[in-house]
């Protein structure tokens, strides 16, 4: 049986993948958008290539991530890159009403919140993850080659 927190944990982590992926796709349709952010945040100018490098990497953390595989270090990683913008986004956080868009900063505080919390429960979130015995189960049930032989 499932229980609530084992729901809520999921819950979690499939709305922490929804909320990064918007990003993660944005480094591919509108690479031009985070050569921007990159550069106001991190310090330097970023070209298209390693963008799409980023991109490619944070697409293959996050599958990991909904899945529920390599728990400490997918979870690790997205807790990890959450605590980061929190960090770089400071100014923005500490002033809320000084820019336009300054107060929408405040979010990155909930996220990184959820990020550090799943990361801590990550070996109870059981519910709609990927295990090494589904993955088993699957190769067991696929036909051998020499049975088709």
């Amino acid at each position: 049986m499932t229980s609530s927190t084992q729901k809520g944990l999921a819950t979690l982590r499939i709305g922490l993948f929804l909320f990064m992926m918007v990003w993660t796709v944005e480094k591919f349709v509108r690479p031009e958008a985070f050569q921007s952010i990159f550069g106001s945040f991190y310090g330097f100018n970023a070209g298209h290539a390693l963008i799409y490098l980023i991109g490619a990497a944070q697409l293959a953390i996050l599958v990991l991530f909904v899945l529920g595989k390599f728990k400490t270090v997918s979870y690790g990683l997205v807790m990890l890159m959450n605590v980061m913008t929190l960090l770089v986004s400071y100014r923005q956080i500490l002033a809320p009403y000084e820019g336009s868009t300054n107060h929408l900063f405040a979010a990155s505080i909930v996220v990184a919140a959820g990020s550090i919390a799943l990361f801590l429960a990550r070996n109870d979130d059981r519910f709609l993850v990927v295990s090494e015995q589904q993955t088993a189960a699957v190769d067991n049930d696929l036909p051998s080659e020499s049975a088709s032989a």
